[in-house]
């Protein structure tokens, strides 16, 4: 194999286990041991566990970096290219569970702070990725104007997060490309409804609210009418 092919395979070894067995049970003799490399193969491309994990970090990025440019086309409309991006992260999550076992990983993140900043800088940068394109969707006047991009971007990535969360780590029984489709038909509605249906849903979370507080006081909460 080449350097490259050496490395890929490990990673992808590191994945699939980190999936079957979770993080105590992922040990570098077990990887090496599937993956078929030699001690010194692996230790030269991954001298400490740690180095591992950084590596498929640095490895995600790369595919959230190919993702973007694939899908950004300035002569396709902004939100086609918002629907691209979320169709083909959810594939690769469909593809990659253990990415979201690996970012939603407290074990990971208190042993290594490093892979807590390394995701951290990759979030902020596909955040402001996704940013850019809600922002041409505003400028084309296919999203409301009382979107805010860092807003709606916030709310792409956590409709996938949760996606990822309810397949890879709750394993509920969902057909997840359908399931995308469906969550990102709901996405398309938000962002693009008038500025009314935006007052409507305000006004609900503010009934809501009310309710809460009077409940809270200990008072017998007022039936509410959105």
């Amino acid at each position: 194999m080449t350097h490259n092919d050496t490395r890929r395979r490990v990673l992808d070894v590191a994945l699939a286990c980190f999936l079957a067995d979770g993080y105590e049970q992922t040990t570098i003799a077990e990887i090496r041991k599937r993956s078929g490399v030699s001690n010194g193969a692996l230790f030269h491309h991954f001298p400490t566990k740690e180095a591992m994990w950084l590596a498929v970090m640095d490895w995600l990025e790369q595919r959230l970096v190919a993702i973007y440019s694939a899908a950004d086309d300035s002569r396709e409309a902004s939100l086609v290219v918002l629907s691209r991006m979320f169709l083909e992260h959810v594939k690769l999550i469909e593809r990659y569970p253990a990415l979201a076992k690996l970012v939603f990983s407290d074990h990971l993140r208190l042993q290594y702070p490093s892979l807590k900043e390394r995701f951290g800088k990759i979030h902020k940068a596909y955040a402001a990725r996704l940013a850019v394109v809600i922002d041409r969707a505003k400028s084309d006047r296919a999203v409301g104007d009382a979107d805010a991009p860092k807003d709606a971007a916030t709310m792409f990535l956590s409709l996938i997060q949760g996606l990822g969360f309810q397949f890879a780590i709750a394993r509920l029984p969902v057909k997840l490309s359908t399931e995308a489709e469906r969550v990102l038909a709901l996405y398309l509605q938000a962002i693009t409804s008038s500025a009314k249906a935006e007052q409507r849903a305000l006004g609900t979370i503010e009934t809501a609210k009310g309710w809460l507080k009077a409940k809270g006081s200990g008072r017998a909460p007022a039936r509410y009418s959105a």
